[in-house]
């Protein structure tokens, strides 16, 4: 694999170190010694079309390159697993356009080049530990019925995000331990995690904590089979630093999710509530709900049209932002698929006027 790099700008610098490593490591899926790579490449186009604060597009573009290292394929002890993720972003602000707090993309942030994350994790029968750094979101808080939505309220809920800027979410990880034990239907998990994502080297202990205690229940129903998760957290901050990392807060969150199958069609649903009512948080409520439709089109098996509805009450404000959204994920082979999305987004910030936000990206898995 060769890539053309004369046309990146030395902003994106991290580009070229993620395509030359990964282009060592493209012609096999494990290159020994229970090592895999991982290489995923996502650019989208995000335009307001009407409403907001004014019209406009920007583009987003990142890259992540990992390694992943399995202690059985390796021919040493079972269970165990490490992963070191890095990332190359050049992000645009839609934010400036649209006007909302929730977000229209899960993908727009500060453009950057870092280490993601970089954690070990041990299997022992029902009990899984991790350590190291790590993005909470990818274990709590977490709805999978809604992945392909493109809103961010549906990967981790306002009520965390737009009260405790500095929590580490993606992009951002930070230096934690987390426990998860399973038994029967089912599975506790707890972590404990440094509350700035931004510098999660300096002084990690000095800057606070974020503790999630979370308990998931699943079981069959009908003709499929629901989830349900409820969770609390809890925020620990110095008062120097609440400004910029968010408040010393706690709130608490219920998901629930249903999976069946009918008419040969894949159906799943979803619901979300969050909560954080203190006065000091802007975003006291939030409320999530919507379906994920598959196999609806026999000539085209995979394609996947989510659709959702996010609602971020926000404090002072005369109204409430509520994003209603549709995607189509069409997988083009088995490494690229473009998603086409449509968002209307009522009340951006509660004050502004309705906004309609067009979205187009691309992914590419290279392995």
């Amino acid at each position: 694999m060769k890539w053309a790099i004369a046309e990146i700008t030395p902003k994106a610098g991290i580009f070229c170190m993620v395509m030359a490593w990964a282009s060592a490591c493209s012609a096999a899926d494990d290159i020994g010694l229970g090592i895999s790579p991982d290489l995923r490449i996502y650019s989208e186009t995000i335009s307001n079309l009407a409403g907001g604060i004014q019209q406009g597009s920007v583009a987003d573009l990142v890259a992540k390159f990992g390694l992943a290292w399995s202690s059985r394929r390796a021919g040493l002890w079972s269970g165990g697993h490490l992963v070191v993720t890095a990332e190359g972003i050049e992000a645009g602000n839609p934010e400036n356009y649209v006007g909302d707090v929730q977000g229209v993309s899960n993908l727009t942030t500060h453009s950057m080049g870092h280490l993601y994350k970089a954690y070990y994790r041990q299997a022992l029968s029902h009990l899984i530990l991790r350590i190291g750094l790590i993005n909470p979101n990818d274990y709590f808080n977490d709805a999978g019925v809604c992945g392909d939505l493109f809103n961010a309220s549906f990967g981790i809920m306002p009520v965390i995000s737009g009260n405790l800027p500095g929590t580490p979410t993606y992009p951002y990880s930070s230096l934690g331990v987390m426990a998860a034990y399973a038994w029967g239907a089912w599975t506790v998990q707890t972590g404990l995690f440094g509350a700035d994502g931004f510098h999660p080297f300096q002084h990690p202990v000095g800057r606070g904590g974020i503790s999630y205690l979370e308990l998931d229940h699943t079981a069959p129903a009908g003709s499929g089979k629901y989830t349900l998760k409820g969770g609390i957290w809890y925020n620990r901050q110095a008062t120097r630093y609440a400004t910029v990392l968010g408040p010393q807060t706690a709130g608490w969150y219920g998901i629930g999710e249903y999976r069946w199958k009918e008419s040969g069609m894949d159906w799943a649903s979803f619901l979300q509530i969050g909560a954080s009512p203190q006065p000091v948080n802007p975003i006291p409520w939030y409320l999530g709900a919507g379906l994920r439709l598959r196999d609806f089109w026999s000539a085209r098996p995979k394609d996947t049209v989510s659709m959702g509805m996010a609602r971020a009450w926000i404090r002072g404000a005369p109204h409430a932002e509520t994003t209603i959204e549709i995607n189509d994920m069409v997988p083009i082979d088995r490494h690229v698929s473009i998603q086409p999305d449509l968002q209307y987004v009522i009340h951006p910030s509660g004050v502004n006027p309705a906004a309609l936000v067009f979205i187009l990206r691309a992914n590419i898995a290279f392995f």
